[in-house]
């Protein structure tokens, strides 16, 4: 970590854009997540490479259950996980997660801002994905090191991948380092043209 720099896993940063604030998920947002993590449109959405579930969720009981794990792996300092608040409703209509890893792939290396963004269906629609991509980009800097950010859209996510596409990211082939499909980036010198 940079000096300079704030550490999130010491005091989670709150970020806040037009539209929705985001902050570090808590359970009093298991009722509001629950509608994101059943909503059988935004599953094939989701992107759960390298982890123990699906995030298919059907009941309180197993939302909180996730969230308590979130917590858990946040206090770990593996990941932070924010819950994305509507601001004119204040209700939780997704997450964004967010961590760094060391990538190489191809002649370009350096730590990698992973980034995985999960919405309710109704909110997976362009401007949403545009508001939150671009914060990560903006603000996200002020609190992780990296020098490009990650993301998976599979292609029936046709909203988010045109949202990718139209901020300058590319498309990834799948690699030794990388075994998963449907993964884009923008290094960082392409984050601040």
């Amino acid at each position: 970590m940079n000096l300079g720099i704030t550490d999130p896993y010491t005091c989670c940063p709150v970020y806040e854009t037009g539209s929705f604030s985001l902050r570090l998920v808590q359970m009093d947002d298991a009722a509001d997540l629950l509608r994101c993590y059943s909503d059988p449109d935004s599953h094939p959405l989701f992107n759960s490479d390298n982890c123990h579930s699906d995030f298919r969720m059907t009941t309180l009981e197993e939302m909180g259950r996730c969230i308590e794990a979130w917590l858990g792996e946040y206090k770990t300092r593996a990941y932070v996980r924010f819950s994305i608040v509507e601001r004119k409703s204040e209700r939780a209509i997704g997450t964004i997660e967010f961590f760094t890893r060391k990538l190489v792939q191809g002649d370009e290396k350096g730590e990698a801002g992973i980034l995985r963004l999960d919405l309710a269906s109704e909110y997976e629609q362009a401007d949403v994905l545009s508001e939150m991509i671009e914060l990560v980009e903006l603000q996200f800097p002020q609190h992780f090191t990296f020098s490009g950010v990650l993301t998976k859209a599979v292609p029936q996510a046709v909203h988010r991948v045109a949202v990718l596409q139209r901020l300058g990211y590319h498309k990834l082939e799948r690699s030794r380092e990388l075994p998963f499909g449907d993964y884009y980036i923008k290094y960082k010198q392409e984050l601040y043209q």
